[in-house]
């Protein structure tokens, strides 16, 4: 099949409906084309995860063996498509697939999968509904040694969590689509009034004097905001500003207020304040609907992230290691975020610690996510992060605090649920995913919090 057969393949699955046609090529040039003469295996219980497989042509049977006996549990034809859900678990095939007939596949190896999540955010969502609806018969056998959240309810959950920052991009997208028009319509109006050179340089200088108030200007209380949406509102529409009290919310989101707005009116003259504010306006509304979206995937790509460290995070050999070494290089790793005159790094490091025979790229992993735990806490005020370590009985003891404002007592035991977090835009994975890999070597993990600070012991066995 050509490519443009394979595009026109997949706007038949209802999942990738909504995918446009450059996503959708995308998918068709970088995913592999498979074919399996009838009566051959397509896929093998108890190999690894392969890829998202989308079937082009045919139909399979799948079945489970049990003991010596294969048993048949569904069947899958053109139009669906199987592996999601091992890949979000990074887990082996739970059954077997075979050609009933000639089958066509395409199959996205796993790089390319995550790679397409992000190109696409709002398939995250569809897939994770999808891996949802088939984990409630699979769990058992996909994953039965692993004591995590159910892949059903974090399916579930992930979708959830999803659906907010995607449809709030969605929107903002589309009604950025369409103010784009209109910005540029009125620019254009504003350029046949014959400008002056000056009067263009002052016109120029508006949309990034605007934006940097945006950027720079702190979050306004629900109160302030609302008396400075009504200042703005009244004096937008006491010059004759269309809509002015639908526009001045976006204005003053922005950080604009009717002090700048009359150094505006100084700037540009009474005869051309009209065209210049009704211009202006679209352009900033512009500016915070592409805000929008900004956050609205920034959290969709947290959550798949967070998705990929809870999937990867599976046990390896272990070998003996040094914990201050291992220390020591989440802060090299780290490096980018420690810079400043406002952090501290402090160490009390226990001489001639004992050695651990552990995972290492799950420790890596583990005092990694501690420590952004920490610098996320202390925020853009900075602080103290202070590393320690000791012997204590039959554990290694490593401590990582911040002097932030600490956790809210009411919120300390939701801290290691997944997707809970009280920082904006976090997946809300990080505590978990620890607690998984201190867990799997036997530890424990204990969050101390009051106001001041926090505290996060972790206590591996020897």
């Amino acid at each position: 099949m050509g490519s443009e057969d394979i595009v026109t393949a997949l706007r038949q699955v209802p999942l990738f409906a909504r995918l446009t046609g450059e996503q959708l090529r995308w998918m068709a040039d970088h995913g592999r084309q498979l074919h399996f003469p009838a009566g051959t295996r397509i896929a093998e219980q108890g190999a690894p995860a392969d890829g998202l497989s989308i079937i082009l042509e045919g139909r399979t049977q799948w079945s489970r063996r049990t003991g010596a006996e294969a048993v048949p549990t569904f069947t899958l034809e053109a139009g669906d498509l199987f592996g999601e859900i091992i890949l979000f678990l990074n887990a082996p095939y739970p059954t077997s697939g075979d050609a009933v007939t000639d089958v066509r596949l395409l199959r996205l190896e796993p790089a390319t999968f995550w790679e397409l999540l992000r190109l696409a955010p709002a398939l995250s969502r569809g897939l994770m509904e999808l891996a949802s609806q088939r984990s409630e018969q699979q769990a058992q056998d996909v994953r039965p040694q692993v004591e995590l959240l159910p892949v059903g309810r974090m399916a579930a959950e992930l979708g959830a969590e999803l659906g907010s920052p995607a449809a709030v991009a969605r929107r903002s997208a589309a009604r950025l689509c369409e103010l784009m028009s209109t910005v540029s319509a009125r620019a254009m109006a504003l350029g046949e009034l014959g400008l002056s050179l000056p009067q263009r340089s002052v016109l120029l200088a508006l949309p990034r004097e605007a934006a940097e108030r945006g950027r720079t200007s702190p979050p306004l209380e629900p109160l302030a905001r609302a008396e400075r949406e009504e200042a703005v509102g009244t004096w937008l529409e006491t010059r004759g500003v269309r809509d002015a009290w639908d526009r001045a919310p976006a204005l003053v989101a922005s950080g604009l207020d009717v002090a700048w707005l009359e150094s505006v009116a100084t700037r540009v003259g009474g005869a051309l304040l009209g065209d210049v504010l009704a211009w202006l306006v679209v352009a900033v509304s512009c500016d915070v609907l592409l805000a929008e979206v900004e956050r609205g995937t920034t959290r969709v790509s947290a959550l798949v992230e967070g998705v990929k460290a809870y999937a990867f995070m599976d046990p390896v050999p272990r070998e003996d290691l040094d914990v201050h070494e291992g220390l020591e290089h989440a802060l090299s790793v780290l490096s980018h975020r420690l810079q400043g005159e406002r952090l501290t790094v402090e160490r009390e490091f226990a001489p001639d610690l004992p050695r651990l025979q552990a995972e290492g790229v799950a420790l890596e992993e583990l005092w990694t996510q501690l420590m952004l735990n920490a610098l996320e806490a202390l925020g853009e005020r900075g602080g103290r992060m202070r590393l320690r370590t000791w012997k204590d009985a039959a554990h290694v003891v490593v401590e990582v605090s911040d002097d932030g404002p600490g956790i809210p007592r009411d919120l300390v035991p939701r801290v290691f649920e997944p997707f809970f977090s009280t920082k904006p835009h976090a997946a809300g994975m990080g505590l978990d995913v620890c607690r998984r890999i201190v867990e799997r070597h036997g530890g424990d993990l204990r969050v101390r919090s009051e106001h001041g600070g926090t505290r996060i012991q972790v206590r591996l066995p020897v």
